[in-house]
């Protein structure tokens, strides 16, 4: 087939019908604005496996087929739509599994079925802009989401649910860990675990459900046609359409002009039945070595990732070890910032923080490898990012935790959870649960 052949098969296809992105900063706690990001029209789509990508209009065409760097395409794309649409952007996902080959490894070979996604989609839109408002009223009645163990247990073995790890192989992983540690390969890693639900839900009302119960700073929907193309030797894509669903609370970075903020989030609690027993669980986490020295490991880690693209000595630890209040947990970050002088662009600073420090580990090459060994399935599109870009070189992204990926009736979950030296396998597992559950909850009504 010809390559003019293969424009026209994809012009008689549905194009970008359908395509959706939503971003919406939505804060548990009175007193705080709800911020949308809001499109215009939807011009095309980007999307990329490996160093080949793609650029669908909106009519289903392929304008472009390219082979390179995906992330400096996506950034001459935006400055070629630019210079008609000045406000244009692009919201979308960069998968996990991109990230290997930033920190110089290869694709590993998973044991168990992949979702058959591009490792990155954006749509691009020919404005995007951010609109705060008064909180609705919904969200500020939302209460605390309290789970306790059975409960937790109870959603993992529900009949919709089917755990990709069981509780022991999950111990197992964690012991193996632990013996890294203790042999100095590594001081940390961030284990993750898989869920696969069925459920006839749209994925937007289940997006809906969860943002009104489960209010998260960098909520997210993404919905991504089929994407279908032949290229002139005859091999191509032949990608399903996907749901995203993101409720994480936690920043990847952000640019804005010359400054670069990051807030990596390292430990964990559940949030407790009572005034009384929510502020001794908050005690208790504040009071943790094991969670001081999570958190004060990624900080210097991703202190280290943005001085690689920073101005001398501008790097700056602005809070260290704060609590972050969510409906169900508690957690603690700490807020990095940054000067970054004006040659360097976004893809620059995306290669150089990803993947994310929280949900890799220390030192974070050597995390990645000993992970991936133990992980069963890839990430996909959790513990990637998720966010948008806007043509002047401004971005925001998410850390894609809390975050579910729809193909048809197929939705996969993550948990997961950082494992030091002294972690007990057991009570990683719950945490893994309880971040999970609001999710996990939706899903399955």
């Amino acid at each position: 087939m010809s390559i003019d052949q293969a424009l026209a098969l994809n012009s008689a296809r549905a194009g970008l019908s359908g395509a959706t992105a939503l971003l919406q900063s939505r804060w548990p706690r009175h007193g705080l604005g709800v911020a949308d990001i809001v499109t215009g029209a939807c011009l095309m789509r980007f999307a990329a496996a490996g160093n080949r990508w793609v650029c669908e209009r909106r009519d289903g065409a392929i304008c472009e087929i390219e082979t390179g760097e995906p992330l400096e395409g996506l950034e001459r794309i935006l400055g070629n739509v630019s210079r008609h649409h000045p406000e244009a952007g692009a919201i979308g996902y960069i998968s996990y599994e991109a990230g290997y080959r930033w920190v110089g490894l290869s694709l590993p070979e998973f044991r168990a079925g992949a979702f058959p996604i591009p490792e990155m989609q954006f749509l691009v839109f020919d404005c995007i802009r951010s609109d705060t408002r008064s909180r609705n009223p919904e969200f500020a009645t939302a209460g605390k989401a309290v789970y306790a163990e059975h409960d937790l247990l109870a959603m993992a073995r529900a009949d919709k649910v089917q755990p990709i790890v069981d509780r022991m192989a999950y111990v197992d992983a964690i012991t193996r860990i632990k013996e890294y540690i203790s042999a100095g390969d590594i001081y940390q890693a961030n284990y993750t675990q898989a869920f696969d639900v069925q459920t006839d839900r749209d994925g937007l009302e289940i997006y809906e459900d969860l943002a009104a119960s489960n209010p998260a700073p960098f909520a997210a929907y993404l919905r991504f046609p089929p994407l279908h193309w032949i290229s002139a030797d005859g091999a191509g894509w032949d990608f399903p359409a996907c749901e995203i669903i993101s409720n994480s609370p936690e920043r990847f970075w952000k640019k804005s002009g010359s400054v670069v903020e990051t807030r990596p989030i390292k430990g964990t609690i559940a949030r407790g039945r009572t005034g009384t027993l929510d502020r001794e669980n908050l005690r208790i986490l504040m009071s943790s070595d094991k969670d001081r020295a999570e958190l004060l490991m990624i900080t210097d880690l991703e202190r280290n990732d943005l001085g690689r693209v920073a101005q001398t000595g501008s790097v700056k630890v602005e809070a260290l070890r704060r609590a972050r209040a969510c409906p169900s947990i508690w957690h603690l970050e700490s807020i990095v910032t940054a000067q970054v002088g004006p040659e360097v662009k976004w893809p620059e600073i995306m290669r150089a923080m990803f993947p994310g420090g929280s949900i890799t580990g220390a030192p974070k090459r050597r995390a990645i490898e000993i992970l991936r060994g133990l992980e069963p399935v890839p990430r996909g599109v959790y513990c990637g990012a998720i966010g948008w870009i806007g043509a002047k070189g401004d971005a925001d992204f998410s850390i894609a935790i809390r975050t579910a990926l729809k193909v048809g009736r197929h939705v996969r979950v993550h948990g997961g959870g950082g494992i030091v030296a002294d972690s007990d396998p057991l009570a990683e597992y719950h945490e893994s649960l309880i971040k999970i559950a609001p999710l996990l909850e939706c899903l399955c009504r």
